[in-house]
């Protein structure tokens, strides 16, 4: 697991607005002196010196991988999910993110067998997960702007055959792609969480005086479903529901 070591000037450079609170030039000193540390094996403060970053206000999928494979180089499995997760969040379908993840969660103790969805939802989840919000919003302005254009062509130059084609063929592109982006808004919105603790006591209900009914170990992966004071509500991959202590985990 080597870290990412380009250039972060240049991602400053082309997402200003993410760095607009930061200075950029600290932040890739830091990014490098993270590198060194983590060449040299210190791992420590590999983490960190990524961390600063973050601090800083900046949110970059490089940081995160990276941070993700110090976390890995000192065991903590938990922070190391986290960290991969949220590089999957700045960029969708990373492979050597989605690589690295699939190989520190086999050394997890939760294996938890996932519950059967729907193919076409399964289908349907794969396919947001290619495609960032700003994409597809971008997408779908392109088409819904193609859409306007070919109905003006429609209007001033009669309706001729490939033109009603290429309207009817933009209008189901842009329904597509806004139907799309209706559902990634609605998926992002989801939080999810993992077990940064090296265990939790997932109980019936908010409080220690509940039933237990599990104990997750660190690195086990849930979806929020609401909270109250100091606990979640989570739902895991296999169906099972309950509440865990905020303590324990960390939200992506």
């Amino acid at each position: 697991m080597k870290p990412t070591k380009v250039f972060l000037a240049i991602a400053f450079l082309l997402f200003p607005s993410v760095c607009a609170k930061a200075d950029t030039e600290s932040a890739t000193a830091l990014f490098n002196q993270g590198n060194k540390y983590y060449d040299e094996g210190k791992f420590v403060q590999a983490v960190e010196e990524y961390e600063k970053i973050i601090n800083l206000g900046i949110k970059n999928y490089q940081v995160y991988y990276n941070l993700g494979n110090a976390y890995f180089r000192q065991n903590q499995l938990g922070k190391a999910i986290l960290s991969y997760r949220r590089a999957l969040a700045l960029k969708p379908a990373d492979e050597d993110t989605e690589a690295n993840l699939t190989f520190v969660k086999l050394f997890t103790l939760d294996k938890l067998e996932e519950q059967k969805i729907n193919p076409l939802s399964n289908l349907l989840q794969w396919f947001l997960g290619l495609w960032s919000k700003d994409n597809l919003a971008l997408l779908t302005s392109l088409f819904y702007t193609l859409s306007v254009v070919a109905g003006i062509f429609i209007l001033f130059r009669g309706t001729k055959r490939y033109l009603l084609f290429g309207l009817i063929s933009f209008l189901i592109l842009f329904a597509i792609s806004g139907t799309s982006l209706w559902a990634k808004i609605k998926s992002d919105s989801i939080e999810y969480g993992v077990v940064v603790a090296p265990q939790a006591e997932v109980r019936s209900g908010p409080g220690l005086d509940y039933v237990l009914q599990f104990t997750g170990h660190e690195g086990l992966e849930f979806r929020v479903d609401e909270q109250a004071e100091g606990w979640y509500r989570i739902s895991l991959p296999n169906g099972i529901k309950g509440w865990i202590p905020k303590e324990a985990v960390e939200i992506v």
